[in-house]
C-alpha cells in the first residue's frame, strides 16, 4: 500500500487506467540498470526516477534525478538491463542500437524468444553519440511498459535519423515450436501412418492465426528408382519433397497470405529425435536450408502410441523440443 505523501507525489500517474495504486507499485518494484553512457542514459534515469523507478547507471551520474528518494521502503526486486547492442539482456531489458543513421531500441520480456532477441541485437550497431533525450525517452517508456505489464514478450520502436518514432512487432520465430491446433496434429499423424512402412511427409502453412496441414508425397522412391547411385536409400530410411510440388505449395502459400512454418516426415521404426541424416538434409551447408521453418519429426514403433518432437535451428544447430500428441491420434 502507498502512503499518503506517495500518493500526493503520483497524484498524476495514479489517475492514469493502466497504473492506478497496483501500477505504481510495480514501477517501484524494478530496478532498470543502464548500461549506457552519454544523453540517453540520463534523461532515461530522470524519466524513469520521476515515474518511481529506481535506477542504477554504469557511470555516476550527479542530475537531477539522483535525488530522487526509492518509491518502495522494500529493494526493488525485479531487475531489468539496458544494453547497448549488439549486446542482449540475460533475462528481461532493453537493447539500444543504432541502424541508417537512426536508433532502434528492443524490449524483450520473459516470454520472448531469446534467440530472437540476440539476432536482433547482433544485427545492429552500437547506439551512436548522436542518441540524446528522445532515445532516453524511448527507454523510459518501455521499462515502464515492461514494468506494468502491458508489453508484448518482444517489441522494438525506431527513432529515425529525422527523429521520427516508430513502433514494431517482433520478427517471425524460428527458434520457439510454432502453435498447432490438436486436429492439425492428429491429421498429420494419420496422413503419416498411411505412409507406413515408408517415411511419410507434410507441409504446415501458417497464415495470420492459422495454421493448416498440406499432406504431401515422399519423393524418395520416384528418385531411387531414377537414379539409385545419387539416391541410395530407399523411402523406408529417407524422405524428399518433389521440388515442383515444392514450388507450387509456395506459390500458392503466396498468394494465400501464407508460408511454411514446418516440415514434417515420419520415423516408422525408432524414436523421434532428428537425426544425423535428418540434420544434413535440413542444413547440407551448415546452414538451414529452410530458414525460420520448424522440423516435426513423428515415430510409430511396433504396439507404441505415436511420438513426436520439434528440431529448430537455434544458434547455429538444431534443437530440439517436445510436441506432445492428441491422445486420439
Amino acid at each position: 500500500m502507498l502512503n499518503e505523501p506517495q500518493i500526493q507525489r503520483y497524484a498524476r500517474q495514479l489517475l492514469l487506467r493502466d497504473v492506478g495504486e497496483r501500477g505504481q507499485e510495480a514501477l517501484g518494484a524494478v530496478r532498470v540498470r543502464i548500461a549506457l553512457g552519454g544523453e540517453a542514459a540520463s534523461a532515461a534515469a530522470a524519466y524513469l526516477s520521476a515515474g518511481g523507478t529506481q535506477v542504477e547507471l554504469a557511470r555516476p551520474s550527479s542530475g537531477p534525478w539522483a535525488r530522487t528518494p526509492p518509491l518502495l521502503g522494500a529493494p526493488p526486486v525485479r531487475p531489468l538491463d539496458v544494453v547497448a547492442a549488439p549486446a542482449s539482456p540475460e533475462g528481461e531489458g532493453i537493447v539500444v542500437g543504432s541502424r541508417a543513421g537512426g536508433h532502434v531500441l528492443w524490449s524483450a520480456g520473459g516470454g520472448g524468444c531469446p534467440a530472437c532477441v540476440r539476432s536482433a541485437a547482433a544485427a545492429l550497431s552500437p547506439p551512436g553519440t548522436g542518441s540524446g533525450v528522445q532515445v532516453g525517452t524511448a527507454i523510459a517508456l518501455l521499462a515502464q511498459r515492461r514494468a506494468l505489464g502491458v508489453a508484448a514478450p518482444l517489441e522494438a520502436m525506431e527513432v529515425s535519423a529525422t527523429g521520427v518514432l516508430s513502433t514494431g512487432g517482433p520478427p517471425a520465430c524460428g527458434h520457439c515450436p510454432p502453435a498447432v491446433p490438436p486436429e492439425e496434429l492428429a491429421a498429420l499423424v494419420r496422413h503419416l501412418r498411411t505412409a507406413l512402412p515408408d517415411e511419410g511427409c507434410a507441409v504446415l502453412l501458417g497464415g495470420g492465426d492459422r495454421v493448416r496441414l498440406v499432406p504431401m508425397e515422399n519423393a524418395q522412391a520416384a528418385h531411387h528408382r531414377r537414379d539409385p547411385e545419387a539416391f541410395p536409400r530407399t523411402a523406408r530410411t529417407a524422405f524428399s519433397l518433389d521440388p515442383r510440388a515444392w514450388l507450387a505449395l509456395l506459390r500458392e502459400a503466396d498468394a494465400a497470405g501464407e508460408r511454411p512454418v514446418a516440415i514434417a516426415h515420419s520415423h516408422p521404426e525408432g524414436d523421434p529425435g532428428f537425426s544425423a541424416e535428418d540434420r544434413r538434409w535440413a542444413a547440407p551447408d551448415g546452414q538451414p536450408l529452410f530458414p525460420g521453418v520448424a522440423h516435426l519429426v513423428v515415430a510409430f514403433g511396433q504396439g507404441r502410441p505415436p511420438a513426436a518432437r520439434w528440431a529448430l535451428w537455434t544458434d547455429g544447430d538444431f534443437r530440439e523440443h517436445p510436441c506432445p500428441l492428441p491422445e486420439e491420434t
